[in-house]
């Protein structure tokens, strides 16, 4: 195979490349922005003229990429890639490398096969390329990742209540090149996983935020980071959409789990997201709010397992003031605990029979049903329940108070 000899730049090195495969190249960073490109003649497809006169990879092209796995293989292998036509978008057959260290990727080298197919010692250069690359894109790299971490650390001032007034934010907005939107919502997503699935998947929502708006409805996605099995993000809509906030939120929730369930199995994923906000300086407020939402479900599994949106906690988010209240004031509920103690010393079931059916709002029917019992037997319980407890059941501020106390009694424990 011939040496590549010295390069002065990267568009020196596409031209060499192109030299010894005899098509088109295209350089480009982990973003798809284009850095360096072959001047070969006028054997061209649309996809590239395009890409090299906006400098990026169109959008459309991305995501048919992604939907045919094009991506994901070139994310995890060092191998070439070869990619078939699709002339919808107006795309020819190409070869695709990364340019990667170790399990991150800096860029990649894209080939045209306009003037002939690639051979196997043609894909061995194209290889060789891909690794006299490296240093290049490690130096871009290197200042990309100082900027994303000066956007990261401002991410978490505004998420901490630390990034001052909202002149000083837009100001810290400016000069990180962020557009901050009219209407921001925090959302979080919080995964069980193994170490290296938790990192593929981290691999691929950073692909996924960075490179393809069109697969998610919030127009705006101007910061995300990750925390422990944690992905925040900050999305946002235009001014005027607030209403499309929460329909928006429950799609990008749906949409996210689908395709990380569709790519790495059925891992169990929580999600939550906060009340909009217009204001720069309330985005703490929204993640707080989704945070809240996060740690209510976890105590409450099962009341609350349809529950994503503040909103939707309904009652359920006083919890965590009424615990606070409780435990201040010394409350304690004495019906509920004859109820408690009852149970223990006869190893009975009233609790369980008297949550369910206040969950039920009081329709026999439907709770002797989720208990497996005879509406009959039900009713026996209830006024078991009612001597023990000193309970009237027809009282409306018993049957709030005990419905509160019970699942508070859950949320404590």
């Amino acid at each position: 195979m011939e040496a590549f000899e010295e390069f002065s730049d990267l568009m020196e090195l596409a031209d060499m490349i192109t030299e010894r495969v005899g098509n088109p190249i295209t350089i480009e960073d982990m973003n798809h922005h284009v850095i360096a490109y072959s001047t070969h003649g006028d054997a061209t497809d649309p996809v590239r003229v395009q890409t090299i006169m906006k400098r990026k990879v169109p959008e459309e092209v991305l995501i048919r990429f992604w939907k045919d796995g094009v991506i994901q293989a070139l994310m995890y292998s060092d191998e070439p890639v070869r990619v078939p036509a699709v002339k919808e978008v107006g795309l020819n057959n190409r070869v695709a490398v990364s340019i990667r260290r170790g399990q991150e990727v800096f860029g990649y080298i894209w080939v045209q096969e306009a003037v002939r197919p690639l051979d196997d010692k043609d894909l061995e250069v194209l290889k060789r390329a891909a690794r006299l690359a490296l240093p290049r894109l490690l130096h871009r790299r290197d200042r990309h990742a100082k900027q994303e971490e000066k956007r990261n650390q401002f991410f978490w001032q505004l998420l901490s209540r630390s990034a001052g007034e909202s002149l000083d934010i837009e100001k810290t907005a400016a000069q990180l090149r962020l557009h901050l939107p009219p209407v921001m919502v925090v959302l979080i997503l919080e995964t069980r996983c193994s170490d290296e699935l938790w990192n593929n998947m981290q691999k691929e929502l950073s692909y996924l935020f960075s490179n393809l708006g069109e697969f998610f409805p919030f127009r705006y996605r101007p910061l995300w980071t990750f925390d422990d099995r944690q992905v925040i993000v900050l999305a946002g809509l235009e001014e005027g959409e607030r209403e499309r906030a929460e329909e928006a939120s429950k799609t990008f929730i749906h949409q996210l789990r689908k395709r990380l369930t569709r790519r790495f199995g059925s891992e169990t994923m929580a999600a939550a997201y906060g009340e909009p906000v217009t204001d720069p300086s309330e985005v703490w407020l929204s993640y707080q709010q989704a945070l809240e939402v996060m740690q209510i479900k976890k105590a409450l599994p099962d009341e609350l397992q349809t529950v994503e949106g503040y909103q939707e906690l309904g009652i359920y988010r006083l919890f965590p003031r009424l615990k606070q209240w409780n435990r201040q004031m010394k409350y304690h509920n004495p019906k509920l605990e004859r109820i408690l103690a009852y149970d223990t010393e006869n190893q009975g079931n009233l609790l369980e029979t008297l949550e369910i059916f206040l969950d039920n709002t009081g329709k026999i029917n439907q709770t002797a049903k989720q208990l497996h019992i005879h509406p009959n037997t039900l009713g026996y319980r209830l006024k078991r329940i009612c001597e023990v407890g000193d309970i009237d059941l027809n009282n409306p501020n018993d049957r709030v108070m005990l419905f509160l106390d019970i699942k508070l009694r859950k949320y404590n424990n």
